[in-house]
């Protein structure tokens, strides 16, 4: 990407949310207000629980949250102002509960494909100095059109009045440029006898064409919402569009040319964690994990371990562990970490429970954990590892379809068990066999065929269900 476009596009940034800022303060001031609050964090961890239990939960009031999370109702309402920034008007719902108001979002992932949450990133705060130095080092470089080294680029800003150091560091110059490298990925760095040389990256689209580009950037639209981390798809549709605006003048305004069986707009908030988790495991380092417990086992737990306290709520660290595999449940669109400790047990964490992650120094093979894992999670249906010294649970169901009408259904039945096997008892009637680890993993799965299948094997698990519709039919008093 040329030079002129990057500062155009990092310059419409600045404006956009110098704007911003402008209009808050006038509006503070007119109404005779402190301007206290700022829309910008640095981490991205401070809103995620707010952002699950107010707005996705939608069952917490603000003083029902303080009392659950043990944080002041202003921290609260700074967050909720902040999530709120960022998420449409049109997505939020509020509800009553006598005096209380409750948030929630609302959405149809088949009417509004892309995922509005991803919004909730674009939280991170920056400086005036931090935007000066990148657009003063990217205009440098382009002014020289060469490589330049470390101490040409201060020398350089230094007699153009641009750079004090008694203001900015060498070293602060030289993190700005690592930042540039690696993580922007805008400058090109060539080391020399030991010496860093930088330069704008090459255009990496230049050989694509108006089309090609166009193609590309549907491909983007497609991918972004099924290959996982997706806020990185959507990032990268954002900075190909703006490629194509101030770099070719293609306007592209409209790509929602897909709809999605199945997509979950809620786990894209677990993402940073996701992909602590997945650098982990590319790098063959164990970890830690900070993580909430179900509230339900917090106080037996706490009588027996230590909680790493931090104010807003109870969390605990895990022992050291292997991170092996990252599963993904396509029913509730819900991630889990399967880990092992240093006793080889199984380890599944739920991501929506996981706080932070710690890498460790400390290193791992994955290939060691191969025939361990295939032996722990063959027959899960979900999440559940098989239990020590245990053999999975045999489940025979009975399917009653029209078999004119219905063929379809033990087509699909076969497609969601890879475990299954069918055996046909008569025209309309057959025999589902399954094997898995916890029988109950299977009850959402089973409800979703109800009328259609019942079990024949395994009498808790039909006990289970008949409890949980008995349950259901009695709350709408279709029964006494």
């Amino acid at each position: 990407m040329k030079i002129e476009s990057v500062i155009k596009i990092l310059l419409y940034s600045f404006v956009f949310c110098f704007q911003i800022v402008y209009d808050r303060i006038r509006i503070w001031n007119l109404y005779g207000c402190c301007f206290m609050f700022s829309d910008f964090i640095k981490h991205y961890n401070i809103i995620r629980d707010i952002l699950r239990d107010c707005f996705l939960y939608g069952c917490f009031s603000r003083d029902g949250l303080e009392s659950k999370r043990n944080v002041s109702s202003r921290k609260i309402s700074y967050e909720m102002r902040r999530i709120q920034q960022y998420v449409e008007e049109e997505y939020i719902k509020v509800d009553k509960d006598g005096r209380y108001k409750l948030l929630n979002l609302t959405y149809d992932f088949m009417r509004h494909s892309d995922n509005f949450l991803v919004s909730t990133y674009m939280t991170k705060s920056f400086t005036r100095t931090d935007l000066l130095i990148y657009f003063l080092i990217l205009l440098y470089i382009q002014s020289q059109k060469r490589q330049c080294s470390l101490s040409e680029i201060e020398d350089g800003l230094a007699e153009g009045g641009y750079l004090s150091f008694d203001r900015i560091s060498s070293k602060t110059i030289e993190r700005k440029l690592s930042e540039m490298c690696t993580s922007f990925g805008i400058l090109s760095c060539e080391t020399v006898k030991r010496k860093k040389f930088y330069s704008i990256t090459p255009d990496i689209l230049k050989t694509l064409d108006d089309n090609e580009l166009r193609e590309l950037f549907v491909a983007v639209g497609l991918f972004k919402n099924i290959i996982f981390p997706v806020v990185a798809g959507y990032f990268c549709e954002q900075t190909l569009k703006d490629y194509m605006y101030f770099e070719r003048n293609i306007s592209e305004n409209n790509n929602h040319y897909f709809s999605y069986r199945n997509v979950h707009f809620h786990p894209v908030i677990e993402e940073q964690v996701l992909w602590e988790i997945l650098k982990a495991m590319h790098e063959e380092h164990k970890i830690k994990i900070i993580y909430h417990l179900p509230h339900k086992n917090q106080e037996k737990s706490s009588k027996t371990q230590g909680y790493a306290a931090n104010g807003d709520c109870k969390r605990q660290c895990s022992k050291t562990l292997a991170p092996y595999k990252i599963r993904y449940d396509v029913r509730y669109g819900r991630f889990y970490l399967v880990s092992f400790d240093g006793s080889k047990n199984c380890i599944v964490s739920r991501l929506d429970r996981i706080e932070s992650v710690e890498i460790l120094e400390d290193t791992f093979r994955r290939k060691d954990y191969d025939e361990l894992y295939d032996k722990q999670m063959r027959y899960s249906w979900s999440s559940m590892p098989l239990k020590q010294r245990k053999e999975p649970e045999k489940v025979k169901l009975e399917v009653i379809i029209d078999e004119e009408t219905e063929g379809y259904i033990i087509e699909k039945i076969l497609n969601e068990s890879p475990n299954g096997t069918v055996e046909k008892i008569e025209d309309g009637r057959y025999h589902v066999t399954i094997e898995v680890n916890d029988s109950g993993e299977l009850i959402p799965w089973i409800r979703g065929y109800a009328g259609y299948v019942r079990v024949l094997e395994s009498k808790e698990l039909a006990e289970k269900i008949f409890s949980d519709w008995k349950e259901m039919l009695s709350s709408y008093g279709v029964v006494q």
